[in-house]
């Protein structure tokens, strides 16, 4: 095992042992058989996983022992400060995989930490799953299908679509129906699994990842509402979801309840924005006044003077407006 650090990484190489590379990789064939798709004759990396890391010691080998492994697919832990022993486990992985530890000197948050590992990724698809062991690696051939052939942009997996196993909380039902109920009326999206965490995304959908105003777990909607008002194909798909084995999650619902209806607040705000002022042909900006009649925000301003005047999180962009 070479190890090579700085302040930044660890970059990790592990060497094979005799016959898992062929007991351990074969239900991941339809994957390797779709990574040869012509259209990527030219490109070195493929996938980038990115998982993020919080204290899982019990959890991170197993986790990385039953992910793919392939040339052209790269793994990548961030290490969001963990107190544990889950660095340790990392080196006690036995397959032969591209794996890179990036470690945050302080504890960033669930989505800072996927953040960290997009920047770092090399993928043209890139995937996001947890490490706490209710991923099945199998589940991404259902994610990543639909990208590699031009059906959406973006996937989130679905534990309603797929299975799950364990009881889910009642709580947590209703909360999930609640947020998917509020983005399908404002926003125009069905994603009955909103939380989940097992994602992939085409890598020109990258800047929707720019100026991410939550960086806990609203995260996960954010990267929903910010897609969603960008024009990208959604797509949710069948996935299996495992309860936790060790430790219990991290989530303090009424932080997660409060950040969420700040969240869709926000974009909701933006979305407002975007139908009513639109930019023509020449590159202006366009007030469709009809649209600015009905809305009560704008009902009382004179359009050319007062508009500049109103707070801009209800613009696209600040002036010139059209005169």
């Amino acid at each position: 095992m070479n190890i090579l650090t700085s302040s930044k990484e660890i970059k990790i190489k592990l060497k094979d042992k005799e016959g898992d590379i062929h007991s351990n990789q074969a239900h991941f064939y339809e994957l390797y058989q779709l990574l040869k798709n012509p259209k990527f004759h030219n490109e070195q990396m493929i996938i980038s996983i990115i998982i993020p890391m919080y204290n899982e010691e019990n959890t991170i080998k197993t986790v990385l022992d039953k992910l793919p492994n392939h040339e052209s697919i790269e793994i990548i832990v961030v290490d969001d400060h963990s107190t544990d022993n889950s660095l340790k486990q990392i080196e006690k992985v036995t397959l032969n995989k591209h794996i890179r530890v990036i470690s945050h000197k302080i504890n960033k948050g669930y989505g800072a930490a996927i953040l960290t590992g997009i920047k770092n990724a090399t993928g043209i698809i890139m995937i996001t799953m947890d490490s706490d062991g209710q991923h099945n690696p199998d589940d991404i051939i259902s994610l990543v299908k639909p990208i590699i052939d031009g059906e959406a942009d973006y996937t989130i997996g679905s534990r309603y679509l797929g299975t799950y196993f364990y009881q889910l909380p009642v709580s947590t039902r209703l909360g999930e129906v609640l947020i998917e109920k509020t983005i399908q009326i404002f926003f125009g999206k069905r994603i009955m699994n909103n939380q989940n965490g097992f994602r992939a995304f085409n890598r020109k959908i990258l800047p929707i990842f720019d100026n991410i105003k939550f960086q806990g777990y609203a995260f996960c909607t954010e990267q929903i509402l910010k897609a969603s008002l960008d024009g990208y194909k959604i797509k949710e798909c069948p996935i299996k979801v495992y309860d936790r084995e060790f430790g219990s999650s991290n989530i303090i619902l009424s932080k997660l309840a409060f950040h969420l209806f700040l969240c869709i607040l926000q974009y909701f705000l933006k979305r407002l924005r975007i139908t009513i002022f639109r930019k023509n042909v020449k590159g202006d900006l366009t007030i469709y006044e009809k649209l600015l009649k009905k809305s009560a925000i704008y009902r009382n301003l004179r359009y050319e003077k007062e508009l500049q005047k109103v707070n801009s999180v209800f613009f696209i962009e600040r002036p010139p407006f059209i005169t």
